[in-house]
């Protein structure tokens, strides 16, 4: 019960998250600086990534761990108020993300390690990070529309304590993780299937955290308020729970090579729309995709990486599949500021809807002509 109430306090903080590059445009920054910020924050923050895991699975403090990212987390987010100069928050972004980016992958891997072999079933526990999501996000946007934008670091504050109160509390590893050699954690990088994977990866998360990225403010820029913004964050949320409590029983009955091309052309399609009708029924509706896209994409990928990796590596191959993410999170930060600000948001989503259908298309192809991948639930 506890790793639900985690994931539901937890996943508030990001739906809070999801409005800080709107502050940053509130304060003047443009689009090309807010790519800047974003890119170098999660450069920096990538650069710490693996080490979490290692430290992790090497000397078995995952709980500790993931108490002092929350708490750097939560102090870094309130030290966006003493200043609004660009390299100022620039500073600030990158503390607060090396701390944020790293307590994901190892609350996953507390759980994943907690489930043992149930693993299959941690789409029902992530599911209530949606349900926090979506009974928040929309009131979020609401309050800053009607108050100020930098409110948003004292919600997200008051998030952070209370998940800190929960994390003690988390249950421990019901399976005991053997700690690998040096040359063991070198051969996981030599594994055919798992670079196939995260260069896929790479690609295809590009389009969509590039898009939590500039979505906000591409509503904004057609005419839409900070309300419509968390209306339709909300259906997204909301359109991934039917995903994640059907995860296991997914895996299950389709092969991944399936699952994740029904996740590409549905990445492509939403983009496409995206790029063709800027227009708030759009920006409402394009968000049921959502479920299919993120939803089916990400618990899937959890579980593939876990199977890869095995016990013995958890939180390593979580981390190293978040440093795929943030890799192209980098990239499509700094990128898709210039493409945004030059060309306009409606070319961006275009090429996003080009680069998932290529992915995805090639992808599937690869993974078809290697008999030595192993598929979850076939």
């Amino acid at each position: 019960m506890y790793f639900k109430t985690f994931n539901f306090i937890f996943y508030m903080g990001m739906s809070v998250l999801t409005f800080f590059n709107l502050y940053f445009k509130s304060v003047g920054l443009t689009s090309s600086q807010i790519g800047t910020i974003n890119s170098i924050a999660k450069a920096v923050a990538l650069l710490c990534l693996p080490l979490w895991g290692i430290l992790s699975d090497y000397y078995k403090a995952n709980k500790k761990l993931l108490m002092i990212t929350v708490f750097g987390a939560l102090v870094s987010s309130l030290m966006f108020l003493a200043g609004q100069s660009f390299w100022f928050i620039t500073l600030i972004m990158t503390l607060f993300l090396t701390f944020l980016l790293a307590a994901v992958p190892l609350a996953d891997a507390q759980l994943l390690g907690y489930l043992g072999e149930d693993s299959k079933q941690y789409g029902k526990y992530r599911i209530w990070g949606s349900i926090g999501y979506t009974a928040v996000v929309a009131g979020v946007g609401y309050f800053i529309e009607k108050t100020a934008p930098g409110n948003i670091f004292y919600l997200s504050g008051i998030v952070y304590i209370v998940t800190l109160l929960i994390i003690p509390k988390l249950p421990e590893q019901d399976v005991s993780i053997e700690v690998g050699s040096l040359k063991k954690f070198k051969s996981l990088l030599h594994k055919k299937n798992l670079l196939t994977f995260i260069l896929f990866t790479f690609f295809i998360i590009l389009t969509l955290k590039t898009n939590n990225i500039y979505f906000p403010i591409y509503v904004i820029d057609h005419g839409g308020k900070e309300f419509l913004v968390g209306i339709a964050l909300t259906i997204a949320a909301t359109s991934e729970m039917a995903v994640f409590y059907f995860s296991e029983e997914i895996m299950e009955h389709f092969r991944l090579k399936y699952i994740f091309l029904v996740s590409s052309l549905a990445f492509a399609l939403r983009w496409f729309l995206l790029a063709q009708f800027p227009i708030p029924a759009v920006f409402l509706a394009s968000q049921l995709l959502h479920s299919l896209t993120f939803g089916l994409f990400h618990v899937t990928a959890v579980n593939y990486i876990n199977e890869i990796c095995g016990d013995r590596f958890k939180a390593t191959g979580q981390n190293l599949y978040a440093t795929a993410k943030g890799i192209s999170s980098i990239v499509g930060s700094f990128i898709g500021g210039i493409i945004y600000q030059e060309l306009g948001g409606s070319t961006l989503y275009l090429y996003f809807s080009l680069i998932a259908l290529g992915a995805g298309t090639i992808y599937f192809i690869a993974i078809r002509k290697n008999d030595n991948i192993s598929y979850v639930g076939s």
